[in-house]
């Protein structure tokens, strides 16, 4: 962009030169410079209402078409992740940062594209005519709207989860675009450093040992999804296939298709135990107690100790939801006896004691819960605590 009022600098300089030292006349040419310059400035285009302030957030330097890549690789989508994180309760930051980055920072990326491009031609079509400042803006606005829709349905796609954080992630996050203007500028350079690239690779690419795999998890778990979308229309009666849709749309929180995928395996096989188990738990989430727990029958019949033996958890819960304190009791003893440090099983057995009249053994439990959130590895921290808050409210 030309500085505003350059001619009339320009103009100075050249008088001034031409003044052979006269201070009188050096001081009238920079009077009358000062004059042209103002009235320049005054009658620039500026932007509606916020004038240029605007520019301390937003940034249109050409030279730097390499900030918004960065933004978006570098804290965008962490941004993005960690809110996602506190508002839908999705789980560990660090565990869905490896899990999930390269899927949302593929989807974010392609959403920019798709946001600003078109829109950036037209301005640049635009750029050789004399048109108002107010229809680039409107034009940057219609872009940066269209980018936050996308990305709306690009967080409920990647993570499943619900329209309100979504929203909320979308209208905070692109503060790290503003952030990126200021930063970047000046530490670049440093991204291309070996150490950090090899750093970079080592935690998204799966090498640091954790419950994930990386980014090329991420790839494989979609690899997968169409694999067994493919076998469930090349073969209807693949149980199997539609019990890993359905574990795979739940673990997205797409509940709906989870559900669905797991009716079809279980009307393919009365006696798929995965489909049982998560049926059991879909129907006991819906007060259908009976039903939840002909399910979870199957599944100990096959195997009690199915899922770390968590069937003999959901089978307490689902017989002390239904007012059956004695036989929660048992079926919880019998699983704090194989998992004696899970805080929900603990919490789980104190109120099964305490609405089996045993107050001070369900204290005992109560305690325990407390001490088990306590020690819980930091990718359970968040659901250990929830446990840990029910059982100190019991207390």
């Amino acid at each position: 962009m030309r500085p505003i009022g350059c001619k009339a600098f320009r103009n100075y300089t050249d008088d001034y030169y031409d003044m052979d030292d006269d201070p009188a006349k050096a001081a009238e040419a920079r009077k009358k410079a000062m004059a042209a310059y103002s009235e320049a400035n005054a009658a620039r285009k500026k932007i509606p209402i916020v004038g240029d302030y605007f520019f301390k957030f937003f940034s249109f330097d050409s030279s730097r078409f390499y900030i918004p890549l960065l933004s978006i690789s570098f804290l965008y989508v962490p941004l993005a992740i960690l809110l996602l994180t506190f508002l839908g309760g999705l789980g560990n930051f660090g565990m869905v940062l490896r899990r999930d980055y390269m899927a949302l920072s593929s989807c974010t990326l392609m959403a920019w594209a798709a946001a600003h491009l078109p829109f950036g031609i037209a301005g640049l079509a635009l750029s050789s005519l004399d048109i108002p400042v107010e229809v680039y803006l409107a034009l940057w606005c219609a872009s940066g709207l269209i980018f936050g829709i996308l990305m709306f349905f690009a967080l409920r796609t990647v993570f499943g989860t619900d329209a309100g954080p979504n929203v909320i992630v979308v209208g905070s996050a692109w503060l790290a675009f503003t952030l990126g203007t200021y930063i970047f500028p000046h530490i670049s350079p440093w991204l291309l450093s070996p150490f950090l690239l090899i750093y970079g690779f080592m935690y998204f690419g799966g090498s640091i040992r954790s419950e994930v795999g990386g980014m090329g998890n991420s790839f494989r778990q979609r690899q997968n999804l169409k694999r067994f979308l493919h076998n469930a229309t090349i073969n209807p009666r693949d149980a199997d296939a539609h019990v890993q849709l359905g574990l795979i749309y739940k673990k997205r929180r797409q509940d709906t298709l989870a559900f669905e995928h797991f009716e079809k395996a279980y009307d393919i096989d009365p006696d798929e135990i995965d489909a049982n188990y998560e049926l059991g738990k879909i129907t006991r989430a819906a007060k259908e107690y009976q039903k939840a727990l002909d399910h979870f029958a199957v599944v100990v019949e096959q195997n009690d100790k199915h899922s770390v033996s968590e069937v003999w958890r959901e089978i307490g819960a689902t017989y002390l939801e239904a007012g059956m304190p004695a036989a929660a009791r048992d079926a919880l003893e019998k699983f704090v006896e194989r998992r004696s440090l899970d805080p929900e099983g603990l919490y789980y057995l104190g109120m099964a004691l305490k609405a089996d009249g045993s107050d001070e053994l369900a204290r005992e439990k109560f305690n325990e819960t407390i001490e088990a959130a306590k020690i819980a590895p930091s990718y359970q921290r968040r659901e250990a605590n929830h446990w840990k808050k029910l059982a100190q409210k019991e207390l």
